[in-house]
């Protein structure tokens, strides 16, 4: 995840997007259920009624964070694209570096879109909508990749790295960036010498 503005800087910014700053901070920190409008407001430093003007309620000011978020993530993706343009297998490393990287960070608190998105049960909630959204896009960018460098099983290579990416954010919870998640980049290492001898083939 980037690191968002700090609320010294808010001042500087749209409403719109000082409330969604301020959210995705406080949401980042503390979770989605623990934070009110109230909190929000108080961060933004704008009111409960600017506040309602442009979203019609916490959830969708919750989607409207998430959804920049994986703006941002499928841009970065679309940057490593365009950096490796021949190199399939170029750009997957390139993903997983990047994501152990974000692990590694000191401020890295988990992957938001996944701790939001396990406080919800509605799979009609627009929290889970972008989620839903976000993922399936990451899962098919994926997958196309896994296809150019010629794999057996791009699908498969594709869920293993997905396996591997939120495995490793959700791990930092309970055991932080030096358990499990310290080993993203050898554990990808090994998920590619098991396709490359065709155990993804089969």
């Amino acid at each position: 995840m980037k690191t968002k503005p700090q609320t010294s800087d808010l001042a500087h910014r749209s409403a719109p997007d000082r409330l969604i700053d301020a959210a995705t901070e406080l949401f980042y920190q503390h979770g989605f259920r623990a934070i009110g409008v109230d909190d929000i407001a108080a961060r933004s430093g704008v009111t409960k009624t600017t506040l309602y003007r442009y979203f019609d309620s916490k959830d969708d000011l919750a989607a409207a964070c998430l959804t920049r978020l994986a703006l941002e993530d499928l841009d970065e993706l679309m940057i490593i694209a365009k950096r490796f343009p021949d190199a399939p297998l170029a750009q997957i490393r390139a993903i997983v570096t990047a994501a152990a990287a974000k692990v590694a960070h000191p401020d890295y608190r988990g992957w938001l879109l996944s701790n939001l998105e396990v406080e919800i049960s509605d799979p009609d909630h627009p929290i889970r909508r972008v989620c839903k959204l976000y993922k399936t896009r990451l899962r098919d960018h994926l997958v196309e990749t896994a296809r150019q460098a010629d794999f057996a099983a791009p699908a498969a290579l594709a869920d293993g790295l997905l396996l591997l990416i939120e495995g490793a954010g959700a791990s930092w919870h309970s055991l932080g960036a030096a358990g499990p998640a310290a080993n993203l980049t050898l554990n990808f290492t090994l998920l590619l010498q098991g396709h490359r001898t065709g155990m993804g083939a089969a």
